[in-house]
């Protein structure tokens, strides 16, 4: 008996008293009861020579073991989508052709630079299509992988420190312009 209680302590580690055990039901049951809140966060990794970077376990598991490749809707980043909300994105690119023929010039260039059924390798990592690295990220070794809610951004660490330093100059005082957009007076 003392040897049974010796095998059961040598897997627990301190800290993990608090932590239900994993097993396909307490990971299925939290899955079911915890719904898609959009891709938030933001992460820095590096890009290797091959052009492979990490894509974080969190982004990986809601975008599914296929996923597009392609430019974000400002077309100034590289994007990540789930199939589905690709074909959503390509959707609204084919309604706007409708409304006004120079959008067909939009939709060519998604459709230039997306690259469907992407996946990540057995590390995690996804192999960014030299193409659309060329045209967005250049060489850089160093890249901020970010939540955009519907889909997950890609572009140089560099250019996201800008972005939000411009962040920080126009809206000094975020409440006050969140107030502001409130009352409707812009």
């Amino acid at each position: 008996m003392a040897e049974e209680k010796k095998e059961q302590s040598t897997d627990v580690q301190p800290g993990d008293a608090l932590q239900l055990p994993e097993n396909t039901e307490n990971s299925q049951t939290a899955k079911e009861k915890t719904p898609f809140l959009g891709f938030v966060g933001s992460y820095t990794h590096g890009v290797d020579g091959k052009g492979r970077m990490i894509i974080p376990s969190s982004f990986r598991e809601a975008l599914g073991e296929k996923f597009a490749v392609c430019p974000t809707p400002d077309f100034k980043a590289v994007a990540v989508y789930t199939i589905e909300g690709w074909v959503k994105r390509r959707e609204e690119l084919e309604a706007l052709v409708q409304l006004d023929a120079r959008m067909q010039v939009f939709l060519d260039q998604f459709s230039k630079y997306s690259f469907i059924e992407c996946e990540t390798d057995a590390q995690g990592r996804l192999l960014l299509p030299q193409k659309i690295r060329a045209w967005r990220l250049k060489d850089i070794r160093e890249v901020d992988i970010n939540g955009a809610t519907n889909h997950v951004r890609i572009l140089p660490a560099a250019v996201s420190d800008e972005q939000d330093k411009k962040f920080d100059e126009m809206f000094a005082d975020p409440l006050a312009f969140i107030a502001q957009v409130q009352r409707g007076s812009n």
